[in-house]
């Protein structure tokens, strides 16, 4: 008797040790489930996000194309920017042009000091420096420039 008592023990234990398995395993897969739908979330934000960013800059350009030449007060400094930058792009497009007409002319292309100095000793491993400070505007000296997000 004593046998068939310990025998019943026994299976009972088993039946414990399996529903524990049981419960284990379902656990898991619950998590995967969670963990993947969390994973699925996350990369329908970031192409939200990206859908995000180019509505800015379709917003920024037809900002610029209706104010860029008498831009709000808050916008100002970035227009002009945007000014100089399409002016340089314009300037190198019209030595590209020259270029092709006549390859014997000398063209200067302005390079920042940084690259310049990359470019001349390649061979030499950078010096540890501290970082550059940041550049700040008189008008902005909070760094926001008119931006948020």
């Amino acid at each position: 008797m004593a046998f068939t008592v310990n025998m019943d023990e026994l299976k009972k234990r088993a039946a414990a040790l399996g529903q524990t398995g049981l419960n284990m395993a379902q656990t898991g897969v619950d998590k995967s489930i969670q963990l993947a739908a969390i994973a699925k979330l996350r990369a329908s934000n970031l192409k939200e996000e990206s859908n995000l960013r180019a509505a800015y800059v379709e917003l920024g350009k037809m900002y610029f194309a209706d104010h860029g030449a008498d831009p709000d007060e808050a916008y100002v400094s970035v227009c002009s920017l945007i000014g100089d930058i399409q002016a340089a792009i314009a300037a190198n497009n019209a030595k590209i042009a020259e270029l092709k007409v006549s390859p014997e002319v000398a063209v200067e292309v302005e390079v920042e000091a940084e690259e310049a100095e990359a470019e001349a000793a390649p061979e030499e491993a950078p010096a540890e420096e501290a970082p550059p400070a940041p550049e700040t505007s008189e008008k902005d000296d909070d760094g926001d420039y008119g931006f948020t997000g």
